[in-house]
């Protein structure tokens, strides 16, 4: 009798490390958007222990810029940029960073940590206007559906926000920390290209940890965390909510694409408006929760929208985030 050779299993397809490859970057996608999404109630349990806003944002982008420099110089070791486009993330992060999460910080102090979120998603629709005002980027139905919605979305949180008696002074200041990210993603995507996204991380956290050193000075002293609690919700806040999802961002882009990256990151919101609700017991009125879905919606649509359109260079803007994402908001 003659045996029956027997099939080995093919373990080393292509195919097979493509698929893992991208399940990967997936997962390091989701660990990043669940990373930021977090923020907003880590911020708040800060504030439970006893942080102002000044100290908070000082602690984290001081405890990250640590954390960065040592990736930069002893895992990702980068070439060295051109000297203007180092003094450039500096001032990314002193003048631009810096602001918008002051705005997010205080404004979280006024209002829910879900509307604080949901108010910062509205910068890709203003991206995209800002891309559409200046022509780099042609109108199309589904790009002005987008917008349609987000604009709907935004003012029916604004609307459901003001009718239950929420601060309008904390509702104007989450707008507007979106509306300052957007210019700062309009001015960093020239310098995106140009050097390594770990060290413009570096670069920028250091420029903000700047920027909170010297305001914390004017008023009259090094503006960090007083107690042992203090400390330990900014170091939690550092790790989890900003080194270890920006460094996640980066797996998932380089294993998945930015354009499937951004599309995963709307998860982030719903993380937000989900650990608000279990943490902090916060609840959406029915007109602030059509606005959510409305806004989530349309960032969703505009992640999805590949750059044909476009009409010129340089390099796209959001909804598809840059080959080399700048550091996210917050």
């Amino acid at each position: 009798m003659t045996a029956t050779p027997t099939a080995l299993p093919l373990t080393t397809r292509p195919t097979d490390r493509v698929d893992r490859r991208r399940r990967a970057g997936l997962a390091a996608c989701l660990v990043s958007a669940t990373g930021f999404g977090a923020l907003p109630v880590l911020g708040k349990a800060a504030y439970d222990a006893g942080l102002g806003p000044l100290s908070l944002l000082w602690g984290r982008f001081g405890l990250a810029a640590i954390a960065f420099w040592v990736l930069v110089i002893l895992v990702v070791r980068p070439a060295r940029p051109p000297v203007r486009y180092v003094v450039t993330g500096l001032c990314m992060g002193a003048f631009g960073y810096a602001l918008e999460a002051g705005l997010f910080f205080v404004a979280l102090e006024r209002i829910d940590a879900s509307l604080v979120e949901l108010l910062l998603y509205a910068y890709p629709a203003i991206v995209t206007v800002a891309a559409l005002a200046s022509g780099r980027e042609a109108p199309s139905q589904r790009l002005l559906s987008a917008l349609g919605l987000a604009t709907l979305g935004v003012i029916l949180v604004f609307a459901g926000s003001l009718a239950s008696g929420v601060d309008p002074v904390g509702l104007a200041m989450g707008l507007g920390a979106a509306i300052v990210y957007s210019a700062y993603i309009l001015t960093g995507e020239r310098v995106v290209p140009a050097m390594h996204p770990v060290l413009l991380a570096a670069l920028v956290a250091t420029g903000a940890t700047i920027s909170f050193t010297v305001a914390g000075l004017v008023r009259g002293g090094l503006p960090h965390p007083r107690t042992a609690d203090g400390w330990t919700a900014v170091a939690v806040i550092a790790a989890v909510a900003t080194v270890v999802p920006m460094a996640a961002l980066f797996a998932g882009i380089a294993r998945v694409g930015a354009p499937t990256a951004s599309i995963v990151s709307t998860f982030e919101p719903v993380v937000t408006v989900v650990l608000a609700g279990l943490v902090l017991g916060e609840t959406l009125s029915l007109v602030e929760a059509a606005g959510a879905a409305c806004v989530i919606a349309a960032v969703r649509l505009l992640a999805t929208l590949r750059p044909g359109s476009r009409r010129n260079e340089p390099p796209p803007v959001p909804p598809a985030e840059p080959a080399h994402p700048l550091p996210r908001p917050r």
